[in-house]
């Protein structure tokens, strides 16, 4: 991790698109840059959609924004982090009604996950019950935490996060706001993965844009031993000068 790494936009034009697509489901998802690449938009109604920023970092905070700009549907938006492959991660979604899909129900609100496959083939080891679900724990996928209180996104409404993953080892932090109003404010602990890449997420929803993403990697500890080493070298010098 490079010495005094700071938060600034992330340019998104290298970013991995993934779907995970099941037989029997909606497709692929399609996600759209805008001009900038500070911001994209994932335009189609699809199975688990994904963009990842192909950065496998052990603790950093994230900030940004997301706003579901139609009146259609009101499926699944969110954001993974702890990245390993398309089997391993963990997942926050927001569902803005309850609805049943393939034989599970997706209560309306916020729900932190973790999916944890056999083979790291998220076709494989993995479902669309596995993803609609946010009750209970069903297959691969555990629930962290939820937040089911009548708490569904609305519709052309901005939305901002932040996420601190790992800061303090096993610890997930993740704070959802509208304007200045806190929406959730929840800490997790969880030691499943300590380390990995950081992307957009959305199920069966279409219109979903996301912008002005910042990310700050934290130094790892021998980093900051490296610098107070340096940091004592440079003031034993200055003393025998």
């Amino acid at each position: 991790m490079p010495l005094g790494a700071y938060a600034a936009p992330i340019d998104l034009s290298s970013g991995t698109r993934l779907t995970l697509n099941y037989p029997g489901g909606q497709g692929a998802g399609s996600w759209v840059l805008e001009p900038g690449n500070t911001a994209v938009k994932q335009i189609i109604n699809a199975d688990p959609s994904f963009f990842l920023n192909n950065q496998n970092t052990a603790s950093y905070s994230v900030d940004g924004s997301w706003e579901v700009t139609t009146t259609s549907d009101d499926d699944y938006m969110g954001f993974v982090f702890g990245y390993q492959n398309s089997s391993n991660f963990y997942l926050f979604d927001w569902k803005q009604g309850t609805q049943g899909y393939v034989g599970r129900t997706a209560t309306e609100g916020m729900t932190i996950k973790e999916f944890h496959g056999a083979t790291g083939d998220g076709l494989a080891d993995l479902s669309l019950e596995e993803f609609w679900e946010n009750s209970a724990n069903f297959g691969d996928m555990e629930i962290l935490a939820t937040n089911h209180t009548g708490n569904g996104w609305n519709d052309n409404v901005l939305y901002n996060f932040h996420l601190d993953f790992n800061l303090i080892p096993g610890e997930i932090h993740i704070v959802v706001k509208q304007g200045v109003t806190e929406l959730w404010n929840v800490t997790v602990n969880d030691t499943t993965f300590s380390a990995g890449q950081f992307g957009f997420y959305n199920n069966s929803q279409q219109a979903v844009r996301y912008a002005g993403f910042e990310i700050t990697p934290v130094p790892e500890p021998e980093t900051y031993t490296m610098l107070l080493a340096g940091l004592g070298l440079l003031g034993f010098m200055a003393r025998r000068r």
